[in-house]
């Protein structure tokens, strides 16, 4: 049975955060004393990942309120924290980092949410890690691997993880792949044959414990960007991520669906490339990313702060939905699906949820999901298409919503 909560709360007050967490735990028939104890132990090295992003809006939004329908608000961060370090009994470690978009800047999000007050708050070390090898301190550059500048990155360093048959790009002609920049020939590399290869940032990857902490937020990709989508913030070599295939479908391509939306993106300002639902290519490399954690034996915990989401043109660009929401879990699938559906989208019409409902993996299917809301068991909460939230997506992705109600 995969168990996943939710509950409401109406503001980020860390009080307020932390009541609902706690009901969460209750709903997921944790222990009230120490809720967490039960997956963290004493010395465990604990990684907490949250959506970062972005430190700004780009100028490219065409509306923009506040940044927290776009990131992980730190209270959210904070809270789940507090009931990490109580677990580890003064014995451990405590990562939080991410590998942002490349174009943010770690600085001025650090400064914007406040986070560096917390390393000092436990009595265990915290670190806070900005994962990226690379960042392009000028948008202009965006795509250009010989103008990007280099930096530490995790201080642990990286682990390459071949996926080899196993990666849903195996069998695929590389030779259209695109991933972060225009040299495509590292990314060609990375996926030609048995060769299928991701590189992971080290600290996280060799973590005890893994705290996936997303925004509830829709995506112009993949349709929706959660635990599992966020794992694109877990690679250290960004190229290897492959986000489309170069072209439209006459050519073997689905960056774009037309030869026409094709030559007219090549002229955009705004190039909106790989952003629809015949985009073949970036759900296997979400699934991917899945199927590269879970090779490494871990424990897993997430909660998703839905209480200011975001829907519409994400994953930069959303407006902001007062969804009022927290939903947690110990398996990744089974609350993505979950959150999914409490959105309006449908988890299986969603590819690279399809696929592993269909596999089966790990047991998860809709039918072994039970879903506690407010404290109540909900039955056949798949099969019920009035208990959610509506979700604007924009209009090419409006096949895997739910029936308007």
């Amino acid at each position: 049975m995969n168990k996943v909560a939710i509950e409401h709360v109406d503001n980020y007050r860390l009080d307020a955060v932390k009541a609902t967490l706690r009901k969460c735990f209750d709903d997921l028939e944790l222990p009230q004393i120490n809720p967490l104890g039960r997956l963290i132990k004493p010395g465990d090295k604990v990684f907490i990942k949250p959506n970062w992003v972005a430190s700004r809006w780009r100028e490219s939004c065409p509306h923009r309120d506040t940044l927290y329908c776009v990131i992980t608000h730190p209270h959210v961060i904070e809270a789940v924290a507090d009931y990490v370090a109580e677990a580890l009994q003064g014995e451990g470690q405590i990562m939080i980092g991410d590998n942002p978009s490349i174009d943010a800047d770690f600085s001025e999000l650090m400064k914007f949410t406040e986070m560096e007050r917390i390393k000092e708050k436990y009595d265990v070390p915290v670190s806070i890690i900005d994962l990226r090898p690379l960042v392009c301190d000028d948008l202009k550059n965006y795509g250009k691997k010989h103008l990007m500048v280099e930096q530490p990155g995790d201080p642990s360093g990286k682990i390459e993880v071949n996926l080899g048959k196993d990666s849903l790009l195996y069998g695929i002609d590389p030779t259209r792949f695109r991933g972060v920049f225009d040299e495509r020939e590292e990314t060609i590399a990375s996926h030609t044959g048995e060769n299928q290869l991701y590189t992971f940032a080290r600290s996280l990857y060799d973590a005890d414990v893994y705290i996936s902490i997303p925004k509830l937020k829709t995506h112009q990709k993949v349709g929706a960007t959660l635990n599992l989508k966020g794992l694109v913030g877990t690679i250290s070599n960004k190229n290897q991520l492959v986000h489309w295939q170069v072209g439209y479908p006459e050519i073997h391509g689905d960056e774009y669906p037309s030869k026409e939306a094709y030559e007219t993106g090549q002229q955009a300002k705004v190039k909106h490339r790989g952003a629809w639902p015949g985009n073949d290519t970036i759900w296997r490399m979400v699934a991917d990313l899945y199927q590269g954690m879970k090779r490494k034996n871990r424990r897993y915990f997430t909660v998703v702060d839905g209480i200011l989401a975001g829907e519409g043109q994400g994953p930069f660009c959303p407006t902001s939905k007062y969804a009022n929401t927290i939903i947690a879990g110990e398996d990744l699938l089974a609350t993505d699906c979950v959150a999914a559906r409490y959105m309006g989208l449908n988890p299986e019409k969603m590819k690279y949820l399809q696929y592993f409902l269909q596999q089966e993996y790990d047991g998860v299917t809709l039918e072994t999901i039970h879903v506690y809301e407010n404290g109540n068991p909900i039955h056949h909460y798949f099969l019920n298409q009035t208990n959610y939230s509506d979700f604007y997506v924009v209009d090419q992705w409006k096949e895997i919503k739910y029936l308007q109600r």
